[in-house]
């Protein structure tokens, strides 16, 4: 190679492209100070976040805020409070062997824990709407039967039963003949839908004979020590609900005329349902019952002049103390202002917004002391006092 070509031959060998590595700067070494310093504030940041951790679930499981201590289940202490169970009845329907329709009885339960309650004999001619029971069901069956009974007492009925001769046969033969006061006749079980479908120029009489063959049959039941030991052996809801009428106190009626008078009807209605199921779902305001001034002997009457005024008592109970001396009316949505002000003239007592009120109803009604003063006698005389916060509970 010529002195010439030399730095010609370098010019070319001189590469184009970037290298592929550089060399790196060294990083600066750290501080002693932040050597030592990071790794232990970072250790003190695990050590402190672990303690507010169980720190925090120690506050949780320790805090009585929003927490239910103990559970009250004394009816007559101070704040006591339960949801009540609509009345238990059936509607039960007595038909000929030619499914025409020959009797109407409404079974209510009154207390289902303790027993007891009504049977109301309705006549097939008892007219409602514009129409009669009978002319109800023979256009429509019993659906329509149904429909037209809840229309004449403007409750609803838990659920339907169909009576036809052999069932009603089965029904009453194992409480074996029973002695009917009205006509002094023996009815066994096998004569019973003969004796009961019957008819007559009267209506009533029939009903009349309803209803004394149904006290004399419950009056049988309910003489055993066990009601159900003289009832069909077989799970349907009828033999249940004639086993928890049986067992308490019986209270057999019938209705007076095909058409009786709207106030007759409203307070057997009341007396029949103590926690009736409203026809129409929402129609009625549901109310929170609580006693406020200790005398329970009044509950139940508090309760019949609220449901008679189209009331709905879902919640009985107890206020916090029983030092209260005026009734009153308490709401939480000012649209119930009306509601909650008709009301207050049924139990005698003053209104009062409380945006906090418990939503369990959209009413509560506190029975102070002035209600005691102005209802006790009444109690005394007709002998409803009722020492329970409420059957139904």
């Amino acid at each position: 190679m010529t002195p010439v070509e030399a730095p010609e031959r370098a010019r070319l060998d001189v590469p184009t492209h970037p290298p592929r590595f550089k060399q790196r700067i060294p990083t600066p070494p750290l501080s002693a100070g932040w050597r030592w310093g990071f790794p232990v504030l970072l250790v003190a940041a695990v050590v402190w976040s672990g303690f507010l951790v169980v720190e925090g679930f120690d506050q949780v499981l320790e805090s009585e805020e929003g927490a239910t201590l103990d559970v009250i289940t004394d009816v007559t202490a101070p704040g006591f409070e339960a949801f009540v169970e609509q009345t238990w009845s059936l509607l039960a329907v007595s038909e000929d062997d030619d499914g025409r329709l020959t009797g109407v009885t409404i079974l209510a339960v009154a207390d289902r824990h303790n027993g007891g309650g009504t049977v109301l004999v309705i006549p097939p001619e008892a007219v409602s709407g514009a129409q009669t029971l009978a002319a109800a069901h023979e256009a429509a069956g019993i659906d329509g039967l149904r429909d037209a009974v809840v229309g004449l007492l403007d409750v609803e009925v838990s659920n339907t039963a169909l009576l036809t001769p052999p069932r009603l046969t089965s029904l009453a033969e194992p409480a074996g003949a029973v002695l009917v006061p009205i006509d002094d006749a023996v009815i066994d079980g096998a004569d019973a839908s003969a004796y009961l479908g019957q008819a007559f120029d009267d209506p009533m009489m029939r009903v009349a004979r309803q209803e004394a063959w149904w006290r004399a049959w419950f009056a049988t039941i309910g003489a055993a020590s066990d009601p159900a030991d003289r009832l069909p052996a077989i799970v349907i809801e009828l033999v249940d609900v004639v086993t928890a009428v049986a067992g308490g106190n019986v209270r057999v009626l019938a209705w007076p005329s095909p058409a009786p008078g709207e106030e007759w009807v409203k307070r057997t209605v009341v007396e029949t349902f103590p926690f009736p199921i409203p026809a129409v779902p929402g129609a009625r305001a549901t109310v929170r019952l609580l006693n406020g001034n200790g005398d329970f002997s009044l509950n139940g009457l508090a309760r019949e002049l609220l449901v008679a005024q189209d009331a709905e008592v879902s919640v009985v109970g107890n206020h916090e103390n029983f030092d209260v001396i005026g009734t009153r009316v308490l709401y939480r949505d000012p649209a119930l202002e009306a509601e909650a002000a008709r009301l207050a003239v049924v139990v005698g007592g003053g209104t009062l917004h409380d945006p906090l009120l418990s939503p369990a109803a959209d009413l509560t009604v506190i029975l102070g002391a002035d209600f005691v003063a102005e209802h006790g006698s009444a109690a005394a005389d007709d002998g409803s006092a009722d020492a329970s916060t409420g059957g139904g509970a």
